[in-house]
């Protein structure tokens, strides 16, 4: 074995020992990317629930167009697979349950069907409702998927 083959086997190794290392970095890079998707959908949530129900009635139905919006958002999230790992368990968890608030609660059905301008309203929403169907225990008003 001459001085060339064993600079080109040193430089082999090095070369996986960097892959295995950027490999790791980007792991991690998607965990951290998750988590702060995930904090910043809870602080989003949060403040939406809480203007939704200190809303007066006639703002009411805005602040439940906005919590739709939110959660549309989070629905589009969850689908494309940005949130992977725990976070992804979680943000599914939370959507579900979400789901089950939205859909057991009378008014909400009733405002609703107001706020569907188009087909495409709330897309992801009945895209997360085709795709979940299965996992979630709710009944979905039928005027949801028009």
């Amino acid at each position: 074995m001459n001085t060339s083959d064993i600079i080109a086997s040193a430089s082999l190794v090095v070369a996986f020992v960097a892959l295995a290392v950027a490999w790791h970095a980007i792991l991690r890079g998607n965990k951290t990317t998750s988590a702060a998707t995930l904090v910043s959908l809870n602080e989003g949530f949060r403040s939406a629930w809480g203007r939704f129900f200190l809303a007066k009635e006639e703002q009411k139905a805005a602040e439940l167009a906005e919590l739709l919006n939110l959660f549309e958002i989070a629905c589009a999230i969850r689908q494309e697979g940005s949130v992977s790992g725990n976070a992804a368990e979680l943000l599914q968890e939370y959507l579900d349950n979400v789901l089950r608030l939205l859909t057991g609660n009378t008014y909400i059905c009733q405002q609703v069907v107001p706020l569907l301008q188009n087909e495409r309203t709330f897309v992801f929403i009945k895209r997360f409702l085709k795709d979940s169907r299965p996992l979630t225990e709710v009944t979905i008003p039928l005027e949801w998927y028009q």
